[in-house]
């Protein structure tokens, strides 16, 4: 969709007018986005779809997608079909989420919520960048790292209730701080780098270190020496030499405390990560690496944390296992297996605290399909855009002439007659909501459809999953471009399942009062929850819609409904194989090739069926034992489920589980070491062709929304030079 986007805006002058027709495989569009209504407007997700605060590309293209349908008058009072939408502006489909949660397991085993605030940034993401508010450069992440971490120092070495001036340091009842530093180790901060680095070097030799107050001296003098000048490269041995020193110092002050109060272990290893992080990026010349952060992606993150001094417990805390959770870092999907390259973790987590503008967090107030793929199908279909639903594309041919390679022919697999009650041009129901059933019926016939190279098309777009590509690309094609191969088998996908589940009580009800949150670092096999209460608003709005188009009253409102709780976690390799070998031992072997695409769908529905089966058992399990230290005012919160008609309690029957297994639904990993083997969009092998994704090399390699939208805009740069690069937020940044 951003490749689309961005060929076909009106507000760019190019040498060329582009037709574009987007094939897709489904009914819908969105890919891992999708999501639908079933008969009573309930939504059925992927999973948990957050957006960050510094998906700068992809909230910029929203905004963009908001203002001209509400330009062009869709939204959801218009009583035309064709231009309803459940959103008419921005605002009304995205809103802040300021507060970010780890579960944390006790003695007993019951869970506990480490959760915190995080204020404002100046800005709002998609909007204009300026240098204010511009922070892409590892000198500003790690400044704003160690203004981080001299925050929590203070807050751990001090009492709350002394009064100081802000920067100061506070006394305690611990460790002296030593106020009374003497006058010649004071800084000026705007003083030349050979000062500061000067100051670092007689702290060293005073042994200044040593006590507290010293400690946040150094920390100071660290934050604006990456503040205000680049990091020269000359000063990098004695600056490291002192960060090794104040991390050692750091986690020597901070060890009494640990041992006496349990609460304040968090502030501690989140210290002690930066500290980390602070020295690694010196250590390893990250700093001055032409690669940046990706010059350490061979390692994975807990490996390179450690071989950098971190302490274990900091490693294995719940704010480390809550970024692998978030990405579902686990190879094949076990989660003995963790594995995310350091660079890109480092990448992720500093973009994710230190460059988001407005919230580290947004929410969609409905499902992902209707707040983004709605608008998008809307509006660039007004821009003459085709849309072609139910294509599936089943093989791609190329040809070699002279050296120039070129995709020759596209084959699809598609309906021989059109689907009842299902077009292409009307594919969204009534409140401009995707479906969430299939429209296709069980004797549908399908036809192989070729689209020639010159005739059909002149140049492609492989926007898909890197299982898809692998799947329908041409092995000698692989075979003759072993990039294109190490690529297909170098980056690894892994399964997710997800549950959805509406609850008669309220959150304080169940027992929960810090509102509305994520949660991550929860054990398998649902190691994120997160409250979607704010999305029965618009279910109700779809029911109410319903009911006065139909003036009926058969779907009556959910008014037993109080809350949506959804659950998301990582699917292991080992339960999806074996369910595959299960399904194909019962299905009779086929020579017919038609018959042999009907035993496929067959054996994929009955995969989903086991999976979904065997995640509901795990479900029912996590609701009735592990939630209850969430939810601790009821004693059994499977009583407390909700029927889908809202009228009287239900069972986990009536709740949404999904597995996401097979090929574009599978979640791209950032695996070590596979990075490097990524190709860009702007790879010209074949002169007609590029590829868009967020398995692609786009400048933010791991799986999210931001990536894929980069990359989509690298796409269209490939065919039309624009957008300009520089216009990609984050592309040539750390």
């Amino acid at each position: 969709m951003a490749a689309a986007w961005e060929l076909t805006r009106p507000d760019v002058e190019r040498d060329y007018h582009f037709h574009v027709t987007v094939y897709e495989r489904s009914w819908r569009l969105g890919g891992k986005g999708a999501s639908g209504r079933d008969e009573h407007g309930r939504i059925h997700d992927h999973g948990i779809h957050i957006w960050l605060g510094f998906y700068e590309n992809a909230f910029r293209m929203m905004r963009e997608c908001y203002a001209e349908a509400s330009r062009l008058g869709f939204g959801p009072h218009t009583e035309a079909p064709d231009k309803v939408l459940p959103h008419g502006s921005f605002d009304d489909a995205f809103f802040p989420e300021p507060t970010v949660g780890v579960a944390v397991k006790d003695e007993c085993g019951d869970y506990k919520v480490w959760s915190g605030f995080l204020p404002p940034m100046e800005g709002l993401p998609g909007t204009p960048l300026d240098e204010a508010t511009n922070p892409f450069t590892l000198s500003a992440y790690l400044a704003r790292c160690i203004g981080l971490s001299k925050a929590l120092m203070h807050s751990v070495l001090a009492r709350a209730s002394d009064e100081v001036a802000p920067g100061e340091a506070r006394p305690t009842t611990g460790p002296s701080l030593d106020d009374a530093l003497d006058a010649d180790l004071s800084f000026d901060p705007m003083k030349a780098p050979e000062v500061l680095v000067e100051s670092m070097t007689r702290l060293l030799r005073m042994g200044v270190l040593a006590t507290a107050a010293g400690v946040l001296q150094g920390a100071a003098i660290v934050e604006t020496f990456l503040r205000d000048h680049s990091a020269p490269p000359r000063f990098s041995r004695t600056v490291l030499r002192f960060l090794e020193a104040l991390a050692a110092q750091t986690r020597k002050q901070l060890l009494d405390f640990v041992e006496i109060d349990e609460e304040l272990r968090r502030k501690t290893e989140i210290i002690d990560l930066i500290m980390t992080i602070a020295v690694g990026l010196y250590r390893d010349r990250v700093l001055f690496d032409p690669k940046g952060l990706d010059a350490i992606n061979h390692f994975d993150c807990k490996e390179w944390l450690l071989r950098n001094g971190a302490v274990k417990s900091s490693v294995e805390s719940p704010f480390v296992t809550g970024l692998y959770d978030l990405a579902f870092c686990y190879r094949d999907g076990d989660r003995r297996q963790p594995a995310l390259a350091a660079g890109q973790a480092l990448r992720g987590a500093l973009r994710m605290f230190f460059s988001y503008r407005g919230s580290p967090f947004w929410r969609m107030r409905s499902g992902m399909g209707e707040a983004v793929f709605s608008p998008l199908f809307r509006v660039l279909k007004a821009r003459g855009v085709t849309f072609r639903f139910m294509h599936e594309l089943t093989n791609i041919e190329f040809t070699n002439e002279d050296g120039c390679e070129r995709v020759s022919t596209l084959t699809f697999r598609v309906a021989e007659t059109p689907l009842t009650g299902f077009s292409d041009d009307s594919p969204l129901d009534h409140f401009g909501c995707w479906r969430h059933k299939s429209p296709a019926i069980g004797n549908t016939r399908y036809q192989t459809v070729p689209y020639r190279d010159g005739k059909d098309f002149q140049g492609v777009v492989l926007a898909m999953g890197i299982d898809d590509f692998k799947a329908v690309c041409d092995e000698n094609f692989l075979t003759a471009h072993p990039p294109w191969k190490k690529m297909c088998e170098r980056v690894k996908t892994i399964g997710t399942h997800a549950a959805q589940v509406w609850m008669t009580k309220d959150l304080a009800a169940l027992g929960w009062k810090r509102g509305s949150t994520l949660v991550s670092a929860f054990d398998e096999p649902f190691e994120t929850w997160a409250d979607m209460t704010h999305t029965l608003a618009t279910e109700r709005e779809w029911q109410a819609r319903w009911r006065r188009l139909q003036r009926s009253d058969s779907i009556e409102p959910e008014n037993n409904i109080k809350s949506v709780a959804y659950f998301c976690g990582v699917l292991p390799d080992e339960e999806i194989e074996p369910a595959f070998e299960r399904a194909d031992k019962r299905e009779p072997k086929v020579d017919d090739r038609e018959a042999s695409y009907e035993r496929t769908e067959r054996i994929r529905r009955a995969v989903a069926d086991d999976l979904e089966k065997a995640a509901a058992a795990k479900l029912e399990t996590l609701v009735r034992d592990r939630m209850k230290s969430i939810w601790p005012k009821v004693s059994n919160p499977l009583d407390e489920l909700a029927k889908a008609d809202g009228a009287t309690k239900g069972a986990l029957d009536d709740q949404v589980i999904q597995a996401n297994f097979a090929r574009s639904d599978r979640y791209t990993l950032a695996l070590p070491g596979s990075l490097e083997f990524r190709i860009s969009p702007l790879d010209r092998t074949v002169e007609n062709m590029t590829i868009a994704g967020d398995w692609t090399e786009c400048g933010f390699n791991e799986g999210c929304i931001e990536a894929a939208v980069m990359s989509g805009m690298l796409a269209a740069h490939a065919i039309s030079r624009k957008p300009d690069l520089d216009e990609i937020i984050g592309y040539n940044h750390p």
